[in-house]
């Protein structure tokens, strides 16, 4: 669509334009010579700075006050990738930092089935670096997503959109650079482990519950460290009902469960004692042994 603009908000349709500013800019038609002193008196942009570029990447992803409804925008992947690119190429740590930091500026887009060009059109959002995170290789965070999204506002903040999957070729700039989280830490899985146990039945969740708490335990045992936000969640989980029980209820420490040694001696205790054993997930095939080290 041809109109008319102010001459200061054209640019040249050069290669490097098209590349970084994509369809989002207005261009002039047709090019002006080089040497056109017409072209330099109406203001026409031959160049393009790292300032304009990150205030044009601002103005994208402005989420108009509402903070809690990300900005939604249509361009290819191809285009991003360049705009992150030359903004890592041209910006200093402060300045990259800083934009970072009050900006939601990292496109998302939910890969479809099919394969895609990166120079395709897509739609995606513009996310913070705290709502995004590089992979997830348990799956867990994706399988519970519309759970934790539709549930409160604490438990929406735990699904982080993977990233991997869409710029898979860019994990140094976004792990390095940008610090995106690599992969969900301890205190994430203990969340999550919060959440599955408010708001699934003990059957449905049981091989998820084992798996999180045995990926605890794995973690907890290669690490010796122990911060002080780890050390306050483990000790809120103490205190949660989490803990599958054979009864098919939630238990905590309170319930003083138990993990018989001998399964003939379990069976000794009726349905209805007030004595509690651990669903350690033997119809699952789950080894005992390594359950244990998870808990």
């Amino acid at each position: 669509m041809k109109r008319l603009e102010v001459g200061c908000k054209l640019f040249v349709k050069s290669r490097d334009a098209v590349h970084l500013l994509a369809g989002h800019v207005p261009y002039l038609l047709p090019d002006p010579l080089p040497t056109s002193t017409l072209a330099t008196f109406l203001g026409i942009q031959r160049t393009i700075s790292v300032d304009f570029t990150a205030e044009l990447l601002k103005s994208w992803c402005d989420r108009c006050g509402n903070v809690s409804v990300p900005a939604t925008f249509r361009t290819s992947l191809q285009h991003m990738r360049a705009v992150y690119n030359f903004l890592d190429q041209h910006m200093t740590k402060h300045q990259l930092a800083e934009l970072l930091h009050n900006h939601p500026i990292i496109f998302h887009v939910v890969p479809n089935r099919g394969v895609s060009a990166a120079t395709s059109i897509v739609e995606g959002k513009f996310l913070y670096t705290s709502e995004v995170m590089w992979a997830d290789e348990t799956g867990l965070f994706e399988k519970y997503r519309e759970s934790l999204l539709n549930a409160d506002p604490a438990s929406a903040k735990l699904y982080r959109y993977p990233l991997c999957t869409v710029y898979a070729d860019m994990m140094e700039f976004f792990t390095r650079t940008v610090h995106v989280m690599r992969s969900p830490g301890v205190v994430e899985f203990t969340q999550l482990l919060i959440h599955i146990s408010t708001t699934c039945v003990v059957p449905r969740a049981l091989p998820d519950v084992l798996s999180i708490f045995s990926l605890i335990g794995r973690r907890l045992l290669a690490d010796t460290s122990i911060d002080d936000a780890l050390r306050s969640e483990l000790e809120r989980v103490k205190s949660e009902k989490v803990i599958p029980g054979k009864n098919g209820c939630w238990l905590d420490l309170e319930c003083r469960p138990m993990i018989a040694d001998d399964r003939q001696l379990e069976k000794m205790f009726p349905a209805d004692a007030a004595v509690f054993f651990v669903d350690c997930g033997e119809k699952l095939g789950a080894q005992k042994p390594a359950i244990i080290k998870g808990l």
